[in-house]
């Protein structure tokens, strides 16, 4: 056999490493939508004590949209439900929907049709498993990011796509639930939070509110890892932003094997002593890859020597002559997009692995992201060691290990103790909008106060990019 795996999947403590424990889907999602301490929600009771009364808040992300159902008379989150955006088979980026959206009328109008209909499906399925009616639906509220904002409202997005990439509405859009054909009460008010900029959306509006980070004392950091890296740096009385185009690595996308963090996606990867420890999602045989365990790959592959830190993938010929662990020369082969290193024995077509054009994805969007924190830091004539807290946001940056993270050079090394997971800021926010007129009224105050830096006209962008493209020399 070649090599060895020890696959630790779940199912309580795990034999081989004693550190696994059972995943359940329902719970993740749920584990990253807390409010935060002392919110206090403001909704005033109905008149008559019986009238039942919900709202809905939706989080529309490139990759995955997400519903949260409120019981408004309490104040209580009754369930949440998470679908893949089925726009994305439209293209995988921002840019692929704009074009398509903007090719005619009924293109657009196609976009809108799926959004909603996605949401029809999440309303249809919770109001149906809790035994509600449409009609006690009074109110919803939408986050998301410029793009997703303007086709959900079926409004032209081709300016998002050429300079100066002005957004066709900024300020909070209010509807009705009948006007959208949204299954609620006809008459229910739909607000979608306000967007800051071409790619700077509703989406780090509702990130901003849920981290509190304007109230934060010092110079703090948040980030909204996704398609689009959304970033807020707050300190010395200023508020900036930025977005980068990350891509989709991070959420599996244009990865050989990769996936979104769903059941069977190895999520957890480690390295010790020639062998590879996997951790996958849902206690599930692996299928494929998600973005935190292609990050631990790479982080631990380059701990191993196997990666340079221009980003190199080792051959197998090479790694044996720079007396790297035989087990792991094994895992080093030729393949269609370069070398690759095997994480899976299956058979030749049937292999996990990561190979060349993997890590240069990775590299491509950690440079952005790095980038853009670095011209940020600058804009507020800051420097890395000035941080005094970095805050991720998003499925993907509440999974994602720092140790990993640093190691990478996907985050300014500020140290693990300075890094915090703060979960689903965006969905968070737009729950807080649902509950509060305060909360809503500072999304629309902060979305107007946030100083919006465009990366491509700072001087400075490039040449961060480019250097944020390499990996630590550890």
């Amino acid at each position: 056999m070649k090599g060895k795996n020890r696959l630790c999947i779940g199912g309580g403590k795990c034999e081989e490493c004693g550190r696994c424990n059972l995943f359940d889907t329902t719970t993740r999602k749920k584990r990253l939508t807390n409010l935060p301490a002392g919110f206090i929600p403001d909704l005033r009771l109905p008149e008559e004590p019986n009238v039942k009364r919900y709202g809905i808040a939706f989080d529309i992300g490139s990759t995955t949209v997400v519903g949260m159902l409120w019981d408004l008379n309490e104040a209580r989150l009754v369930d949440m439900i998470a679908k893949t955006n089925p726009q994305s088979k439209y293209g995988a980026d921002v840019i692929s929907r704009i074009t398509y959206s903007s090719e005619s009328p009924e293109n657009l109008k196609q976009m809108q049709t799926v959004i909603i209909d996605c949401f029809n499906e999440m309303l249809d399925a919770l109001t149906g498993q809790y035994d509600i009616e449409k009609d006690w639906i009074r109110k919803a509220t939408v986050v998301g990011n410029t793009t997703m904002s303007h086709l959900f409202l079926g409004i032209d997005a081709a300016s998002l796509a050429r300079s100066p990439f002005e957004p066709g509405f900024s300020g909070p859009v209010d509807r009705v639930a009948g006007e959208l054909g949204l299954h609620m009460k006809r008459d229910a008010e739909v607000t979608v939070l306000p967007n800051i900029a071409g790619h700077v959306g509703s989406d780090i509006v509702g990130v901003m509110i849920a981290s509190d980070i304007k109230q934060k004392q010092g110079i703090n950091l948040v980030i909204d890892i996704g398609t689009n890296g959304e970033i807020v740096l707050s300190g010395k009385g200023h508020m900036l932003t930025c977005s980068t185009a990350a891509g989709p690595a991070f959420e599996g996308a244009r990865i050989y094997q990769g996936m979104r963090a769903a059941e069977g996606a190895i999520e957890k990867v480690e390295i010790q002593n020639g062998e590879v420890l996997l951790k996958n999602i849902g206690n599930k045989e692996p299928i494929g890859i998600c973005g935190s365990g292609l990050i631990d790959a790479i982080a631990q592959m380059l701990d191993a020597g196997i990666v340079t830190f221009k980003g190199n993938l080792l051959s197998k010929e090479d790694a044996v002559s720079k007396g790297l662990h035989p087990s792991l020369t094994e895992r080093l082969r030729k393949g269609e997009n370069g070398n690759e290193f095997v994480l899976v024995w299956r058979s030749p077509e049937e292999d996990i692995v990561i190979n060349q054009k993997d890590i240069r994805e990775v590299q491509l969007a950690k440079g952005a992201i790095f980038g853009g924190i670095q011209v940020l830091l600058q804009c507020l004539d800051a420097k890395t060691e000035d941080l005094d807290e970095i805050m991720l946001a998003g499925a993907f940056g509440s999974y994602i290990d720092k140790k990993s993270a640093l190691r990478i050079g996907l985050l300014p090394n500020v140290g693990i103790d300075k890094m915090d997971h703060i979960g689903n800021a965006a969905g968070v926010g737009a729950c807080m909008a649902l509950l509060s007129k305060e909360a809503r009224k500072q999304a629309d105050q902060q979305s107007l106060e946030v100083e919006h830096v465009e990366l491509a006209l700072h001087p400075s962008f490039e040449k961060e990019y480019l250097q944020g493209m390499y990996f630590p020399k550890g």
